[in-house]
C-alpha cells in the first residue's frame, strides 16, 4: 500500500525526528538502531512511516517528544499497540530488537520509505514474529529478522 505524504507532512517529520533523537541523546536512552545510516536519517524516515500508516488507516501517530524506549507508534481502533518499522533499502525486512517484550507490541508494520513516498509492504503479530526461528543477525547484533513472505498484507483504504 503506497502512501504519498506531502512536503508538510515530511517537514513535521524531520522536526519531530530531530527533537526525539536529542531528547533521547540528551537523557542517555540508547540508541538500538540496527542499520547504520544517520540516526537523524533512520529517525525521520521512522516518523514519516508512522504518519503515513496513521494517514492510511485514520489513526493518530504519538508525536511525544520525551525520552522513551520501545513503546507503540499507534493504538489501533480495536486497542492494538502498533509499531511501524522503517527501513530504504527496497528489499527491507522487518526487524525488531532483541529485547523486546512480546507484549510490549502487538503488530508490528514494514514500511520501505523512498523520499516523501512510504510503502507500508505488510504486518505480522508480534507472537508470530518473536519466535526463536525467526532470530538472525545481519550484521548489528541479533534481532529477529522477519522475511517479507511472512508478513500479511493490508487491505487497500478507500
Amino acid at each position: 500500500m503506497i502512501v504519498e505524504m506531502t512536503p508538510v507532512e515530511a517537514n513535521i517529520a524531520q522536526k519531530l525526528a530531530v527533537m526525539r533523537h536529542t531528547v533521547c541523546r540528551v537523557n542517555d536512552v540508547p540508541d538500538k538502531q540496527m542499520g547504520e545510516q544517520d540516526p537523524i536519517q533512520i529517525d525521520r524516515d521512522g516518523v514519516l512511516a508512522e504518519m503515513a500508516f496513521g494517514k492510511a488507516f485514520n489513526l493518530y501517530p504519538d508525536f511525544s517528544i520525551y525520552p522513551r524506549k520501545g513503546g507503540a507508534d499507534l493504538i489501533g481502533r480495536s486497542g492494538k499497540k502498533i509499531d511501524v518499522k522503517a527501513t530504504r533499502y527496497k528489499t527491507g525486512r522487518l526487524l525488531i530488537h532483541i529485547e523486546k517484550e512480546v507484549t510490549e507490541v502487538d503488530i508490528y508494520v514494514l514500511a520501505i520509505v523512498d523520499g516523501n513516498t512510504v510503502d507500508l509492504v505488510g504486518y505480522i503479530t508480534a507472537q508470530d514474529a518473536m519466535k526463536e526461528e525467526n532470530i538472525g543477525d545481519l550484521g548489528r547484533g541479533r534481532g529477529y529478522v522477519i522475511e517479507r513472505d511472512q508478513l500479511k498484507l493490508f487491505k487497500e483504504q478507500a
